[in-house]
C-alpha cells in the first residue's frame, strides 16, 4: 500500500509539472529561448575579439615589415616620406591598441626614434610598454631600454631612476639586471656618489659572482675604496 502511495504522489507530481509547464510554456519557452540566444551571443563576440586580436597583430607585424623596407630605401626623400607616414600610423595604432598589438607598436615605434637618435621620443615610447602593460614579456626590456634612451640624452638622474625601477620591479630573475646594476654603480659615480656606487657594484658581485660584468665591478670598487683613502 505504501508504495502505491509512493507511486501515486510521484505521478501526482509529475502531473503538476507537465501542466505547470502547459500552461506556462510560452513564458518558459521564452526564458529557454533567451538563454540560447545569451549564449549564441558569447560565443560570437569572443570569437570576433579573438578574430580582432589576430588582426591586429598581423597589422603590427607588417608596420615592422614595412620599416625593415624602408631603412633600406636609397633615395632620401622617399625614405623621410614613408618613415614620417609610417610613424604616425604607429602612433594612431598604439594609442588604440592597449595590449600586445599596442605594446608591439611602441617597441617599433622605439626603435624607429632610437635608429634616428631621438632619444627623448625613443625614452617615452619604450616606458610606455612598462607603464600600460608592466606584466608583459616586453615591459623589463622597454623599461632597461628606456633607461639607455635616458641616458643618451644625458640625463643621468633619470636614467639612475630608470635603472632602478628596472630592478626593483623585475628582480635578479631579469636577463639584464647584471648590466642594469653595473650601470647603475657606473651613473652613481657621475654623480659623485660613491657610496651608492659601490652598492650598486657589491650587489652585482654579490649576485652574479661569474659574470661578465662583475670582474668591471671589481675593479671599480676597488678604485673607489682607494680614492677615498
Amino acid at each position: 500500500m505504501e508504495k502505491a502511495s509512493e507511486k501515486q504522489e510521484v505521478i501526482g507530481f509529475s502531473a503538476k509539472v507537465v501542466n505547470f509547464i502547459q500552461r506556462n510554456r510560452v513564458w518558459l519557452f521564452g526564458i529557454l529561448g533567451g538563454i540560447v540566444v545569451a549564449i549564441v551571443v558569447l560565443v560570437v563576440a569572443i570569437t570576433i575579439i579573438d578574430a580582432t586580436k589576430v588582426q591586429a597583430i598581423e597589422q603590427v607585424e607588417s608596420f615592422s615589415e614595412r620599416y625593415d623596407k624602408i631603412r633600406f630605401e636609397s633615395d632620401d626623400a622617399k625614405k623621410d616620406k614613408e618613415l614620417t607616414a609610417l610613424i604616425d600610423e604607429l602612433t594612431s595604432f598604439a594609442s588604440s591598441h592597449s595590449a600586445y598589438a599596442g605594446a608591439r607598436a611602441l617597441n617599433i615605434l622605439a626603435g624607429i626614434y632610437a635608429d634616428k637618435k631621438d632619444w627623448s621620443e625613443a625614452e617615452k615610447a619604450w616606458a610606455s610598454i612598462a607603464e600600460k602593460l608592466p606584466k608583459s614579456y616586453l615591459a623589463p626590456v622597454a623599461l632597461y631600454n628606456a633607461a639607455t634612451a635616458a641616458e643618451e640624452r644625458g640625463d643621468f638622474v633619470k636614467a639612475i631612476e630608470l635603472y632602478s625601477k628596472t630592478v626593483d620591479i623585475y628582480g635578479d630573475e631579469f636577463p639584464l639586471a647584471p648590466r642594469a646594476y653595473f650601470a647603475l654603480g657606473r651613473l652613481q659615480e657621475t654623480q659623485k656618489n660613491s657610496t651608492a656606487a659601490i652598492a650598486a657594484y657589491q650587489k652585482l658581485v654579490e649576485k652574479w659572482p661569474t659574470d661578465s660584468w662583475t670582474k668591471l665591478a671589481q675593479s671599480r670598487i676597488l678604485f673607489i675604496t682607494a680614492n677615498q683613502k
